[in-house]
């Protein structure tokens, strides 16, 4: 399609922008939009109220729930010289690969300058937050309320359970599980379960308790604690 346009299908509007390509068989709900230069595939499904924004690109088989937002800019920002943030432009896309399913009130994010991606196989919960220049592996699954921050890298198979938090820039093995409302803040490196939770405290004291939590074991050995 060259130009906007609103359209009707069986009585439900939505809006298609300009230069949008959309392959065979697509389900869309009321009150869609499909910003410009958007690719979707074949047999995909939009549920009511979804926004696809601009330069999005969605594989076949793909079927996205009510109240979606794919490729929204992030939430990137500079503070000035008079300490008030100002937004970063971001440049990227969002990439989901063939056969993902998304539940409702998603946001993906953009990337900067590179792609945020979605592998194939893919399943995310409702109320799922995916930032900007994430990439998630395929045949992952990511539960409820999880909020991923920007620049990860989620390996293949990975399990991610509700309520989970990662910070900016974290990467994962493939075949990883993390335990619902664990708080990821460093990179997991072999495959296994993963479980972290830590009461919120002044840093330098966070850092402190991290250190002597993550020597207990050892100190346990030397003791000789029995476990119980």
């Amino acid at each position: 399609m060259s130009k906007s346009s609103i359209f009707f299908t069986k009585n439900k509007p939505f809006f298609l922008g300009k230069n949008v390509s959309i392959g065979k068989n697509p389900n869309f709900g009321a009150n869609v939009v499909i910003e410009d230069n958007v690719v979707i595939g074949n047999n995909v499904c939009l549920g009511h109220n979804t926004v696809i924004c601009y330069g999005s690109i969605i594989g076949n088989n793909v079927h996205i729930d009510h109240g979606c937002v794919i490729g929204s800019e992030g939430f990137g920002n500079i503070r000035d010289q008079d300490n008030i943030w100002q937004h970063m432009p971001h440049l990227g896309s969002v990439i989901i690969d063939d056969k993902c399913s998304i539940g409702a009130n998603c946001c993906i994010d953009r990337g900067t300058i590179d792609n945020t991606v979605i592998q194939k196989y893919v399943v995310i919960d409702n109320h799922v937050h995916i930032a900007h220049n994430v990439f998630i592996g395929e045949k992952t699954a990511i539960a409820a309320n999880t909020g991923i921050a920007g620049s990860c890298v989620i390996g293949k198979r990975n399990m991610i359970g509700g309520m989970v938090g990662m910070v900016d820039h974290i990467r994962t093995v493939d075949d990883v599980v993390i335990s619902a409302t664990s708080t990821v803040h460093k990179n997991l490196t072999k495959p296994g379960v993963y479980t972290g939770i830590m009461p919120i405290s002044f840093h330098t004291s966070w850092k402190r308790i991290a250190f002597w939590i993550s020597k207990l074991d050892k100190i346990a050995k030397i003791l000789n604690i029995k476990k119980i």
